[in-house]
């Protein structure tokens, strides 16, 4: 089940930096409605997050390949802190909340507490 939960969560995280990063036009609009609502440029909010989504993803693939526990713990922080701050761009920078993505950023929020729970306590055992 963990391994799964790696897999799905960077594969989740590409899925999520590509459009960003080739500046789709979903994406760019959304930013856009980011900008009015927190005050930072759209295509340098866009850029960093597709750039931060990426590198959590591969944080996630290095946890999933090398087992190192640090890996882990470094990026399923970075992950929840990631998806919280998405849950809060979404209710308070959004118009109207797109609940796939709310969804989505709270199963991610709630598989990061779990595997960093796990990862700590294989560490203490």
């Amino acid at each position: 089940m963990n391994t799964t939960i790696n897999i799905v969560a960077s594969g989740l995280m590409i899925f999520f930096a590509v459009p960003k990063l080739l500046a789709k036009p979903q994406s760019v609009a959304g930013f856009e409605q980011f900008e009015k609502a927190i005050y930072l440029n759209a295509d340098f909010f866009r850029i960093f997050t597709g750039v931060s989504e990426l590198a959590l993803a591969i944080l996630l693939l290095a946890f999933i390949f090398t087992k190192n526990n640090t890996f882990g713990k470094l990026g399923y922080s970075f992950l929840l802190i990631t998806m919280v701050t998405a849950l809060g761009l979404e209710f308070f920078a959004r118009p109207e909340p797109k609940m796939l993505l709310v969804l989505i950023a709270i199963f991610l929020a709630l598989a990061s507490i779990y595997r960093l729970k796990t990862i700590f306590n294989t560490q203490t055992s």
